[in-house]
This record gives C-alpha cells, sequence and structure tokens, in this order.
C-alpha cells in the first residue's frame, strides 16, 4: 500500500511520535542515577569480555557508522536515486538524513549528557553523549538508503538488503557500547530516535508512490 493512502501515513507518523516519546523518556531517565546505573553494569560485562582481535572489529564497525564514512555513502545513495530518476525518493533520502543529522546536534544539547567514565574507552570521542551520533545517523544513512533503493527489486533480495540495513545499524550501536565511548541507553535513544525521523520522511515525501511505467505504444488501426 503507498505511504500516500492516509491510513497507512497515519500509522507510519504515529510510529514516529511513540518512537520519540521514547526518546525523550529514555534521555530523562538517563539524567538520573537509576538508569546510569544499569548502564554501568551493562558496559562492565562488556568490558569483562572485551578482546583485542574483537575490538578491531569493533572498531571497524565504529568508522562505518562515522561521519565521514557515512556522510559518503549517503552521497552515493542520493546520486544512484537520482540516476534512477526517483525524484521524491531523493528529496526524501536528502532532507531527512541532513535534518536528522541537526536533530542529533539538537538533542545532544538538550540532554547534554557526558560521556561515560566506566572502562576504558578504545576509541576518540567528544561533545555530549546522548544520543548517539553514530548509532542515529545509521538508520538514517543505512536504513533509509536500503529502504528506498530495493523498494522496486523482487521480494528476496529486498528482504535480504533490508535485513542486512538493520543488521549493520544495530552492529554499528553496539560497538559504541563495546568501545567504551557510549552508554547502552545512548545508542537504543539513538536508534530509536534515527528510525523515527526516517519513518517521518517516509510520511513526509511518501517515496513508496508508485513510480508510473512508460505507457506502452498501441499500435494504430487503420481508418
Amino acid at each position: 500500500m503507498p505511504a500516500r493512502d492516509p491510513r497507512t501515513r497515519a500509522r507510519v507518523v504515529a510510529f514516529a511520535a511513540i518512537a520519540f516519546f521514547l526518546v525523550g523518556g529514555i534521555g530523562r531517565l538517563a539524567l538520573g542515577a537509576a538508569l546510569t546505573e544499569w548502564d554501568q553494569r551493562v558496559m562492565l560485562a562488556v568490558a569483562a569480555d572485551r578482546s583485542g582481535e574483537t575490538a578491531g572489529w569493533m572498531g571497524v564497525l565504529s568508522a562505518i557508522g562515522h561521519g565521514s564514512f557515512a556522510i559518503s555513502a549517503g552521497v552515493a545513495v542520493f546520486i544512484v536515486l537520482l540516476l534512477r530518476q526517483w525524484w521524491r525518493s531523493a528529496l526524501c533520502y536528502g532532507v531527512t538524513v541532513l535534518t536528522g543529522w541537526g536533530l542529533n546536534a539538537l538533542l545532544k544539547e538538550g540532554f547534554r549528557r557526558h560521556r561515560p567514565d566506566i572502562i576504558p574507552r578504545l576509541d576518540g570521542a567528544g561533545w555530549y553523549s546522548f544520543p548517539s551520533g553514530h548509532a542515529m545517523l545509521a538508520p538514517l544513512v543505512f536504513g533509509l538508503g536500503a529502504f528506498l533503493l530495493t523498494r522496486d527489486s523482487p521480494p528476496m533480495l529486498r528482504r535480504a538488503g533490508r535485513t542486512a540495513a538493520v543488521l549493520l545499524c544495530l552492529s554499528i550501536a553496539f560497538s559504541r557500547v563495546y568501545l567504551g565511548v557510549h552508554y547502552p541507553s545512548d545508542v537504543v535513544g539513538a536508534l530509536l530516535a534515527g528510525t523515527g525521523w526516517a519513518a517521518l520522511g517516509v510520511a513526509v515525501y511518501s517515496p513508496l508512490e508508485p513510480h508510473p511505467s512508460p505507457a506502452p505504444l498501441s499500435a494504430s488501426t487503420p481508418n
């Protein structure tokens, strides 16, 4: 069912609203002692099983979610959408990713949660902690990108592409906790925020609107 359908759009907007309600709730709890204590216990448990080899792979995943790589990937997705002449999808993708990046900055400034100092950090990190920029950009750049690029693909390829994008987003989020630069609640809130913002972009720009196929040439009939 196309996203221009009012009922479908209403469901997508409702999902986005719920996602941001949860982001706000997690952000408020993250500034208190109870959630922070839970975060700390999880980070200590993760650190107990850290190894050099695994840390290397986590560093690679974190680098994929870093702005320099994510921006390049986003530009590539945008260009592919333009080359396919999917103008509405390209507009949806470009505006949603860029505004989502700005939204992440506003959320960080709004909550101003400091970075964890529970376990040794294995990667550099600055600014505030909630929500994670890596984990929020991942659903926007990779998740929304896969969603739009595969919407006209065969069902098996569509499921494979979108499943891979989901796994990549979760892996990037986990890598930030593993490397000691984010609390678990930072990445959970970020995944919700990124997914909710992507859903809102879909609702606003209706990229599921089917592109009409060229009308078949009808054979002329003699008079």
